[in-house]
């Protein structure tokens, strides 16, 4: 088992006094470029990384769910059965929507106890809460014996978090962590869920994530209002265009904003442009990647962070500049935030022999600065008993 397993297998026994019956762990994810740009329909980069969250479990006789947070140091109930999105304990309700979606689908949930634990920064735009769900999920699967299709396992996740906790998010975070796979990020088409590997490991370069240490006080309102605005967008674009079929902003070409420029309230506009352009910016880094083009590859995440400053609001002076300071840092080929901003963390490409001058450059600025390996998805892990 890995260090993280080991670790919450052994707060399993001390809390429950026995072992458990099996052990999840599911990863978080670093998208490496494609933000803001699933849910409408657009192209995304992530890879699962070396960050988990691991769920130990055993099945009981009773009918109720009894979890404990190895990190939170707290514990959460509920009857099986009886879930409330409200759930005092809010870590405990990304777990419940998990079972509440299970039930929905016609899946019988059993009584329970378990511990969870992870080393996934939280609100550093990890996606440390797919990544519970996922590892839930997962465990559930190992317990009553099925395995279900990636897609809909990530589909129930993303339902959990957006039908039952309230957080309106996208499924790139929940497909990655179930569907990563070791090395390579994944191209996902966030239209139909269609996905590619795509070799991410570039020799003689390491990837580093910087975490702010802001974490997101005004992501929900921010996150939704963009959303909103998104879909202002597309009704603009459908009526300008009425003649031409389109499902979301994945079909409006770069070409066309100059025309929508004119018909579009500003702020509107630069949402469109910064989905448009990042679209294409997909697409770009995945055929850099491919060339093993550093030089592409970094250009790209500084063009993506601009927009994201400029267009799309979602930055911070925080990581501004922590991507200013990559960017006048030898070796450092790139940089931008990644996940949904107003805080969180950097990703960065830089030449594995800089990566001790990029930490010297944040020493004493208070943010952690740490490389990631591109890991696989969720998975059943043997116990050492």
């Amino acid at each position: 088992m890995t260090e993280l397993a080991t670790r919450v297998t052994d707060s399993f026994r001390e809390m429950w006094g026995i072992s458990p019956d099996l052990v999840s762990i599911a990863p978080g994810r670093v998208n490496i470029i494609g933000e803001h740009t699933d849910y409408s329909g657009g192209f995304v980069l992530p890879a699962a990384i070396d960050r988990h969250i691991a769920v130990a479990v055993k099945r009981t006789n009773d009918s109720e769910v009894i979890g404990h947070s190895v990190d939170f140091n707290t514990r959460a109930e509920c009857p099986v059965g009886y879930y409330n999105p409200e759930h005092p304990v809010e870590w405990f309700r990304y777990v419940a929507g998990v079972l509440s979606e299970l039930e929905s689908a016609g899946y019988s949930v059993p009584g329970f106890c378990f511990s969870a634990g992870g080393n996934i920064p939280i609100g550093a735009g990890l996606a440390s809460s797919a990544a519970l769900e996922v590892a839930v999920l997962t465990a559930m699967e190992g317990m009553l014996g099925f395995r279900m299709d990636d897609r809909e396992a990530a589909l129930l996740c993303q339902r959990a978090e957006n039908d039952f906790v309230g957080m309106n998010c996208g499924i790139m975070d929940q497909l990655i962590s179930r569907k990563g796979h070791r090395d390579h990020a994944l191209l996902i088409d966030c239209t139909d869920l269609s996905s590619e590997l795509v070799g991410a490991n570039l020799p003689g370069y390491s990837w580093l994530v910087i975490d702010s240490g802001k974490r997101r006080e005004l992501l929900d309102s921010e996150y939704n209002q963009r959303r909103g605005e998104c879909e202002q967008a597309l009704g603009v674009a459908r009526n300008h265009y009425p003649d031409r079929e389109i499902k979301n902003l994945k079909d409006i070409s770069k070409e066309a904003l100059s025309e929508l420029k004119g018909v579009c309230d500003d702020n509107v506009y630069r949402r469109l442009r910064h989905v448009v352009t990042e679209n294409e910016r997909v697409l770009k880094t995945v055929d850099a990647l491919r060339r093993q083009d550093t030089d592409m590859v970094g250009q790209l995440l500084y063009q993506s962070h601009e927009s994201l400053r400029d267009d799309f609001e979602v930055s911070c002076a925080e990581l501004d500049s922590i991507v200013e300071i990559l960017s006048q840092t030898a070796g450092v080929s790139g940089a931008r935030l990644t996940g949904a901003g107003f805080g969180g963390a950097v990703i960065a490409l830089v030449r594995t022999a800089a990566v001790p001058m990029v930490a010297i450059a944040f020493e004493k600025t208070g943010v952690q600065v740490f490389p990631i390996k591109i890991d696989d998805g969720a998975r059943l892990l043997e116990i050492n008993r």
